[in-house]
């Protein structure tokens, strides 16, 4: 398996109204991982390979639970699923009104539509405990491991592998690629361990999701399309002038699980991605962006790059030029929100990844956006480390792009 040197993990938000049960959470939570062994494992290395290794019963991971208040949330967001250790874990934040619950799962194991089937596993199972009133019998616990993603795709020569790399190193030539500075940088020493990872929520109204959703079917452009043109706006405006000339890029991440046999919970990453190269003069016209960037995508998926471009990555990771961008897009679609147990209403849900690692050394990186639609309301997570970004910057960051789908959500026309 494929490990990087900087972790990333899986992050799943619920708040829930009516009083979460710790005990039943729990059993829940451990029911779930025991349905699947990837999350029962940790990762250890032989050499220069990395592999799954089963946990002890009493390694297993379980729910914590705290007092929920200011800052815990985010003292949360900091903590790593360290490796050698669990690659799942849960917390329960209790509050006066509404309760938290935060699921952390590896990336090494899943992707964004598994983290998403496992939350919503977790609270079908606690329905299904709490209504079997102490005679829950869970089911049989499976000893084998789902196939690899490398195992389920096509195979291919090294002479196609050798031919795609030299395709994205030809892609890669020309202008620069701008990326956001790091304003923060020169005081990075002075953050908190705990405080070194955050995230900036943008959050729609009911009806101003209706109002975008409308407008980008009048003109003609896909949702994903319109709010990654919006993002490279963003992410235009704040750029430096001495980088007026360079272009943006944008890795659009791409889940390859419905071009394999495998299901939707099946605990492997399948998420693949494609790197695109735009040149974004400052006052672009999002509409005709957005439809470039999605023609561009749909191509780059029919000619197989998606798939060439996991098993053509150890090739690529030798060529840092194929790698600078300026927005890193992660759009997971319309959700449906988890099923919401006898007694708590499960009002809000979100989702996104968290890097163990960011380099405030160097002079900058890319907005990292992950916009969703979970109970009618479409939102954008915009993970980022404060030691890089200060929340300054960050707030020009959201109020651009509000103010932007916002001013698309205005010009659906009346009928």
């Amino acid at each position: 398996m494929y490990v990087g040197e900087i972790r990333t993990q899986a992050v799943t938000v619920c708040v829930v109204r009516g009083g979460v049960d710790p005990e039943l959470l729990d059993a829940a939570f451990s029911a779930v991982l025991a349905e699947h062994l990837p999350l029962r494992c940790r990762i250890e290395k032989d050499g220069e390979d990395f592999y799954l290794s089963p946990l002890q019963p009493g390694e297993l991971p379980r729910l914590r639970v705290r007092p929920d208040g200011p800052g815990v949330q985010v003292e949360e967001y900091n903590k790593p699923l360290h490796l050698g250790g669990p690659l799942a874990r849960a917390v329960l934040l209790t509050g006066s009104d509404e309760d938290t619950v935060i699921f952390g799962l590896d990336h090494a194991i899943c992707d964004g539509r598994t983290a998403t089937a496992f939350c919503n596993r977790v609270w079908q199972r606690y329905g299904d405990i709490q209504a079997a009133a102490g005679n829950w019998a869970p089911e049989a616990v499976p000893q084998e491991f789902p196939p690899a993603l490398d195992d389920l795709l096509p195979p291919r020569t090294d002479a196609e592998l050798d031919a795609y790399v030299q395709e994205r190193l030809r892609r890669a030539e020309g202008a620069p690629v701008a990326s956001l500075p790091y304003l923060a940088a020169p005081s990075a020493a002075e953050v908190p361990a705990d405080r070194t990872m955050n995230t900036r929520r943008l959050r729609l109204t009911e009806a101003e999701t209706a109002g975008l959703l409308a407008f980008a079917k009048h003109a003609g452009v896909t949702v994903n399309g319109l709010v990654g043109a919006v993002l490279l706006t963003a992410v235009r405006s704040g750029l430096p002038a001495d980088q007026a000339g360079h272009r943006l890029s944008v890795f659009s991440a791409v889940d390859l699980r419905d071009q394999v046999a495998l299901s939707r919970d099946a605990m492997v990453p399948t998420a693949s991605w494609y790197r695109d190269l735009l040149d974004v003069p400052a006052g672009a016209d999002p509409v005709k962006l957005g439809r470039r960037i999605t023609e561009e995508l749909r191509a780059g998926i029919e000619r197989g790059d998606t798939v060439l471009e996991m098993q053509a990555l150890s090739r690529l990771l030798r060529h840092p030029q194929v790698w600078p961008t300026s927005l890193m897009l992660t759009s997971t679609g319309r959700l449906a929100g988890p099923p919401s147990p006898k007694g708590l209403e499960i009002v809000d849900m979100t989702k996104f990844g968290l890097s163990s690692k960011w380099n405030p050394d160097t002079p900058g990186g890319p907005l990292i956006a992950q916009p969703t639609t979970i109970y009618d309301r479409f939102s954008i997570e915009m993970p980022y480390s404060t030691q890089c970004f200060t929340t300054e910057q960050m707030d020009r960051i959201h109020d651009h792009i509000l103010t932007s789908l916002r001013d698309c959500a205005d010009r659906v026309p009346q009928r």
